[in-house]
């Protein structure tokens, strides 16, 4: 029984299910090809970072404080446990989708499962619930045609990412109960809060090691993103109180009046792109060209620099035009 589940020779971690996937390529490769590497665009970190800016943008903050949560919850433990569990992705390794972390689970299965679900739960549009049940069902099978997991892999982070997404509604449908407004947090512990934050979130730096092989640092990299992610969000929530005045705690973008739409979208759209021009790409470019290209604790405080900046910075710049006109409801 272990050896059917756990043994790399098994039908859970054997070449030839990913064989017998590559038989319909003559009829429907044309098809399954671009559908799974779309898939791999949708599952992947920079379409969710791009999300969950949309959703706080132009949206509301507490539903992109959701899919953030849920995101980087999932991103840190199934990187963790690829960690843990050791296992290799199929062979010979995919080169042209850079993926070098461990296989065991599969991390674009186990976190699109979580965030697809979290909107489809959240936002009830019929189309948008197909889109995502259909993206969430697909997905494993896109990872294990394109060679990049096992059956084994898909499976596993199939099963963590539905016990992950029931964890967080059912947290979801309790706050619910208490009817918050925002998740900003008012409080005067907020340094105290901000250190513990920190120290919570860079907890797994202290795996690093210079013999670690090169799966065991991509995925603990993974896993420092996202903790470091968590960790500018979570300042953010915290010192944004500080800075904006009450009625600048929670927005969105309203459809009713044409032209103040159109203006109103504009104005966050230019705003956004230069906090990701100056705390996510120049930084990124700084980085990939230097000597710390490579080191877990600039990448932590990388990715904390650009949640932070996402979640407080912007606000407060929006704040500061035309006396927040482009933030108000």
């Amino acid at each position: 029984m272990n050896q059917l589940f756990l043994g790399q020779t098994s039908i859970w971690f054997s070449s030839s299910i990913l064989d017998l996937l590559h038989n319909w390529d003559p009829i429907l490769g044309p098809l399954l090809q671009p559908l799974s590497v779309l898939c791999q665009n949708l599952g992947g970190s920079v379409f969710f970072l791009g999300l969950i800016s949309f959703f706080y943008v132009y949206i509301r903050p507490k539903l992109a404080f959701e899919l953030a949560l849920a995101l980087l919850t999932s991103g840190f433990l199934g990187s963790i446990a690829k960690f843990y569990l050791e296992s290799p992705r199929p062979f010979p390794y995919p080169e042209a989708y850079d993926e070098k972390a461990f296989g065991l689970p599969s991390g674009h299965v186990y976190s699109s499962f979580v965030v697809w679900g979290l909107l489809a739960y959240r936002i009830p549009k019929l189309w948008l619930r197909i889109l995502s049940i259909s993206i969430i069902l697909i997905m494993p099978f896109s990872r294990m045609y394109l060679r990049l997991h096992y059956l084994g892999d898909v499976t596993l982070g199939f099963l963590l990412g539905a016990i992950h997404l029931t964890i967080i509604i059912i947290l979801l449908k309790r706050i619910d109960k208490i009817n918050l407004s925002h998740y900003f947090i008012q409080s005067e512990k907020y340094r105290t809060l901000t250190l513990l934050g920190i120290v919570i979130t860079l907890s797994p730096i202290a795996l690093d090691s210079p013999f670690l092989s090169v799966e065991h640092f991509h995925s603990l990299s993974i896993a420092l993103m996202s903790s470091g992610s968590l960790a500018g969000f979570w300042i953010g929530i915290l010192f944004y109180p500080r800075f904006s005045k009450p009625k600048f705690l929670s927005w969105s973008l309203k459809f009713e009046n044409h032209s103040d739409f159109w203006k109103t979208f504009a104005m966050r759209t230019i705003v956004l792109a230069i906090i990701m021009i100056l705390f996510y790409a120049i930084p990124g470019m700084i980085v990939k060209g230097s000597i710390w290209k490579d080191d877990l604790l600039i990448r932590y405080f990388r990715y904390m620099l650009v949640s932070f900046a996402l979640v407080l910075i912007f606000p407060i710049l929006i704040q500061k035009i035309a006396n927040g006109r482009y933030l108000l409801d």
